[in-house]
């Protein structure tokens, strides 16, 4: 009974897996784009400032073209 809860388990782990999301690159996979410029490990405000304003143009077109 043991084995086949284990067993069972290992399987539920595997589909998880198997059909968890994949982001396109790690600065995009958090929301908000304070958060992803954060993630980006910019070494400058100025240089985190222009990823933001990239990613907010990015989001408006985005969501502007969606309808």
């Amino acid at each position: 009974m043991v084995k086949k809860v284990f067993l069972a388990a290992v399987a539920t782990l595997i589909i998880a897996a198997a059909t968890a999301p994949v982001g396109s690159t790690p600065a995009f996979a958090c929301h908000g784009c304070w958060k992803a410029a954060k993630a980006a490990h910019l070494s400058t405000m100025k240089e985190r400032k222009a990823f933001r304003k990239e990613c907010r143009a990015h989001t408006h077109a985005r969501h502007t073209h969606a309808a």
